[in-house]
């Protein structure tokens, strides 16, 4: 066994350069620290700690062991930060781990999207070509296109409009959690189901067009459609990724891979469904009142623009461990 003065000569160096790194990446510095300083960090931890078992079997009555304590004590949290819970936990979840999520399963959110504006141009084109399919509408829509009413407050007010506007987004709702739900089942239902969406607003679409009332229509629908259908679209994505995950499941067990990616799913899921009381609130304050109906195309474009630099721009740091806003082992947090 080495004498405690030639330990501490020789290991020395090591634990201060354990202090001076913790001393630099201590407070919001460490968000801004570069994947070599984590790495260092983690390295000088782990030879530490091999130091305090060390000192604790060959020199327990002296203040090494004490000391190496206190200087893990000190630098383990830097590396190991529990995530926060209650109201801070949910708020850091919405401000970046939710757009996080977004563009993780980002891919499956496009495809949604894109069966969506198929189904759209499906239901423009079969209305353009069979005209008597505007018999599938909600009740009378035929005679508020007749009377030019659709979007006018005064029929907004009428039994058309509270049918409409009730009908638009009990079925969004219904969408999204069925699209979400239904992709266990390898994907096929929330495809058929995302087709069928867009069908019926295409249906819609082109029979207002018909009638020359393109911009009373999309004044009643993008306000607060631009939010609702992102949500059905990330929801769908969501369940399509737990279809890939049964499909595709690689090296691991079919169980193990929607295990997985059940995480991710359901945290998007239920976290972009929350946007929908945003939708309502649009829809019960701006679609049905007297306001201009480029003034509420406004409204639905900005709502828009907000939507997406949160879900694209926000929460773009990256830690060292590179995962998505995820809790990893030994709850390291990472900040991508």
């Amino acid at each position: 066994m080495k004498p405690a003065e030639r330990f501490v000569t020789e290991r020395r160096p090591l634990w201060d350069e354990l202090v001076l790194l913790s001393q630099r990446l201590r407070g919001r510095r460490l968000r801004r620290a570069s994947a070599a300083d984590i790495e260092q960090l983690a390295a000088l931890i782990r030879q530490v700690s091999g130091d305090l078992a060390t000192t604790r079997r060959d020199y327990p009555g002296s203040e090494l062991p004490t000391y190496l304590q206190t200087l893990l004590t000190t630098a383990q949290p830097l590396l190991y930060r529990r995530s926060a819970s209650g109201l801070p936990a949910l708020f850091g979840f919405f401000a970046t781990g939710l757009p996080r999520r977004f563009r993780q399963l980002g891919p499956y959110t496009a495809f949604a999207g894109l069966c969506l504006l198929a189904g759209t141009a499906a239901g423009w084109a079969a209305v353009a070509l069979r005209p008597d399919l505007i018999g599938l509408l909600p009740p009378g829509f035929q005679a508020s296109a007749d009377s030019h009413h659709l979007g006018n407050p005064l029929a907004l007010s009428g039994q058309f409009s509270s049918q409409l506007s009730a009908f638009i987004i009990q079925n969004n709702i219904r969408v999204a959690a069925l699209a979400c739900v239904l992709g266990l089942l390898l994907g096929i239902p929330t495809v058929a189901l995302l087709l069928e969406n867009g069908f019926l607003l295409g249906v819609l679409a082109s029979a207002s067009h018909r009638a020359g009332l393109d911009l009373q229509f999309w004044a009643l629908i993008v306000p607060h459609g631009v939010i609702e259908l992102t949500v059905i679209c990330t929801a769908a994505g969501a369940g399509l990724s737990l279809g890939d995950a049964i499909l595709r499941p690689g090296l691991n067990s079919r169980g193990a891979s929607l295990i997985k990616a059940a995480r991710p799913a359901v945290e998007l899921a239920l976290g972009i469904s929350c946007l929908l009381l945003v939708a309502g609130l649009i829809e019960g304050f701006v679609t049905p009142t007297s306001l201009p109906p480029l003034l509420k195309l406004g409204v639905g474009l900005g709502s828009g623009i907000l939507l997406f630099c949160w879900l694209l721009l926000a929460g773009r740091g990256r830690s060292a461990t590179g995962e998505p806003g995820v809790i990893g082992p030994g709850g390291l947090v990472s900040d991508w």
